[in-house]
Formats: C-alpha cells, structure tokens, sequence
C-alpha cells in the first residue's frame, strides 16, 4: 500500500514544461496571486498585476515558459533579454518573475523551468543571465545560488506612500 501512495504521488509531480499560450495568461496570474501574498512578499506583491503578466507575454513570449499538470498551470517562469552594446556581454538575461505551486515546490520544477529558459538564452547569444531578489528572500537566493548563480551586491529598493 505505501509503495502505491509513492507512485501516486511521484505521477502527481510530473508536469510538462512548454511555451506559455494566451490561454495561459490568468492562471499564471492567478498562481502568482497565490505565491505572492502582501504578508510574505511586500515588494512583490505590489508589482504583481495582470498586466505585468501580459506585458511579458507580448513582449516576448519565447522567454514565458509555464509548467502543466494534468491541465493545470503549476509553474511558470517569465523573463526578458536586454541588449547593451559596449558592454563585455552585450546580451543579458533578465529573470523577472519565477513561481511553481506549493504542491510542487522541492520538486526541481522550478529548476527544470530555469534551465529550459537558459536553454533558450544560449541559444539567442545571451551570455549573461541577471536576477535580483529582496536580501531577505532566503529561499530565491537559495534556488539561484543553487543554479550557479552568484550575489554580486545587496540590493535597496526604496518606496514612498504619498498622502494627498
């Protein structure tokens, strides 16, 4: 009996990584809502919107990558290149928003998203990838890192409520 429970549950992890679809656009909003939450993500949450996740997707939609099982939206992963001539790199890659469902988390989806993006970036003659988290956010400095990633400087980011 338990050995059927750990086949059921390995199944339950499998999830097909492909190119993000219009049709893919509110759940991968939806996901992000659920992930990003005010209490746990402050920053995040006041720049996640539906129409960072369509900015995205029309800007560039071979860099938008979602994570399916059984025909739901389990992670996604969404990013940018940059282009700066005269500069050592003169392609980068810029890792903007990266989410996968608690269910699936520790289960190197998240990973497996990453690298089939950095598959893409080669590809393309990126040859840097950039990505930048709040200092705090342990467990994102922990998952680049653990991709080769390196932290090259404490990053402040400063906001002002106004009161009219």
């Amino acid at each position: 009996m338990p050995e059927e429970n750990n086949n059921n549950k390995k199944k339950r992890l499998e999830a097909e990584i492909r190119q993000m679809e219009i049709d893919d656009v509110s759940a991968v909003y939806h996901l992000g809502e659920q992930l990003f939450t005010s209490e746990e993500f402050p920053i995040l949450y006041r720049t996640w919107d539906a129409y960072e996740v369509t900015d995205y997707f029309t800007s560039d939609p071979s860099y938008c990558l979602v994570a399916e099982s059984d025909g739901k939206i389990v992670g996604f992963i969404l990013a940018n290149t940059i282009e700066k001539e005269g500069t050592a790199w003169k392609k980068y890659g810029y890792v903007s928003w990266i989410g996968v469902d608690e269910e699936y988390q520790r289960s190197n989806l998240g990973q497996r998203l990453y690298r089939r993006l950095e598959d893409r970036f080669e590809e393309d003659g990126v040859r840097m990838v950039i990505a930048d988290t709040d200092a705090e956010n342990s467990k994102a400095i922990g998952f680049f890192k653990g991709l080769g990633f390196s932290v090259r400087a404490d990053h402040v980011w400063m906001a002002k409520t106004l009161k009219k």
